[in-house]
């Protein structure tokens, strides 16, 4: 296994880390000791950063790591766990997550507890304000229940940035992989600048680079790895990126997943300009979201619609699935399409040129 460093933590983490949100509802509802099992034997393999979250799998994820960890020596891992804004809406809110939790986890001090799901500026602000959830986290914090604040995000880049330069985060889990590394890039830039450790969650895409491995067949140039070990290559080969983070549902996927750590790729920006090519090459109709459409009039979130019509373009035209990314990962409104007023600016500014009005109508259309 390879370890690396947790920015200015002082940890260091396995570079594949364990996703808790994968296990199987079959194998939970009958026992939780079977998926409890399949961390054991994920740290009996190296692993040493766990990441959960309170509602993960029917909410049993939590309870299903600390099954674990009870047989497990403290101190030989990492855990990180979560508060949303759904969750908690002040700092005596937070504090009861974090003791629900560590009750759970059945651990003294969680290692990386994070601030969950910042979607943008205005939602980070609202935990950040006073007495709200960072205020409880940091409390927390001070009596030695957490060891370090971080927090998860589907914010662009540059909000990203935004953030780290606000210096309340010492670790920052955010979307990135083959397919979006141009929307986020300037994020894990912002991250490595700051000493701030970076872990990266979706680095499948969601499932899309294994699901339709053809589109993606340039990441597995030059070797014999299958697409899905070759896409988390490209992540660990990253200096800034502490750990990559794929949901684990069985032991084959775990044994691929750790395949990833050797003989990775030079990640520079030779590579990385390569790889756009790649990308306007053999996809140029899938947005590689490079956000410069972001500056609508009317306030339509144009890159998140935009990403979402992917799944669309990658499954010929099955409109249910961006429609499910729109309400469920991104929790945008689909009906906000229909306020598009087309004056085309975000055409003019999108670098592939591709039809974005025709996209938005196509979504707002959509009838379930």
């Amino acid at each position: 296994m390879l370890y690396k460093n947790f920015g200015a933590t002082g940890k260091k983490v396995s570079a594949v880390a364990f996703g808790g949100m994968r296990f199987l509802a079959d194998e939970y509802n009958k026992d939780i000791k079977i998926c409890a099992d399949l961390v054991l034997e994920a740290h009996s393999k190296g692993i040493t950063y766990f990441d959960t979250a309170p509602g993960y799998c029917n909410d049993h994820s939590e309870l299903i790591m600390g099954e674990a960890f009870k047989q497990m020596k403290y101190g030989d891992f990492h855990v990180s766990t979560k508060c949303g804004l759904w969750n908690a809406t002040d700092a005596d809110g937070a504090r009861r997550m974090i003791e629900q939790s560590l009750t759970r986890l059945n651990v003294p001090k969680i290692t990386f507890y994070l601030m969950w799901c910042i979607k943008n500026l205005d939602e980070y602000r609202k935990m950040t304000a006073p007495g709200g959830i960072y205020d409880g986290i940091l409390k927390a914090k001070e009596e030695g229940l957490i060891e370090h604040i971080c927090c998860s995000t589907h914010a662009s880049g540059d909000e990203i940035a935004e953030i780290v330069k606000d210096g309340r985060v010492e670790g920052v889990t955010l979307g990135y992989n083959a397919i979006n590394f141009a929307y986020r890039r300037s994020g894990i830039a912002a991250c490595s600048a700051a000493n701030v450790g970076v872990t990266v969650m979706n680095p499948l895409g969601g499932g899309i680079i294994p699901q339709y491995p053809g589109h993606f067949s340039f990441l597995t140039e030059g070797s014999d790895d299958k697409i899905s070990v070759a896409a988390l290559k490209f992540l660990i080969a990253h200096q800034e990126i502490s750990a990559a983070l794929p949901g684990i549902s069985n032991s084959a996927e775990l044994d691929e997943a750790l395949l990833s750590t050797t003989n990775l790729p030079t990640i520079d920006d030779a590579y990385l300009s390569n790889l756009s090519e790649k990308l306007g090459v053999e996809l140029n109709t899938l947005c590689t979201g490079c956000a410069y459409c972001d500056e609508c009039p009317v306030n339509i979130e144009v890159p998140k619609m935009i990403d979402s019509y992917n799944t669309a373009i990658l499954t010929n035209g099955d409109m249910s699935q961006t429609i499910s990314k729109l309400k469920y990962h991104w929790s945008i409104p689909v009906e906000s399409a229909a306020t598009c007023i087309e004056c085309g600016k975000c055409e003019r500014l999108c670098t592939q040129k591709l039809p974005i009005i025709e996209r938005l109508k196509a979504i707002s259309s959509y009838k379930e």
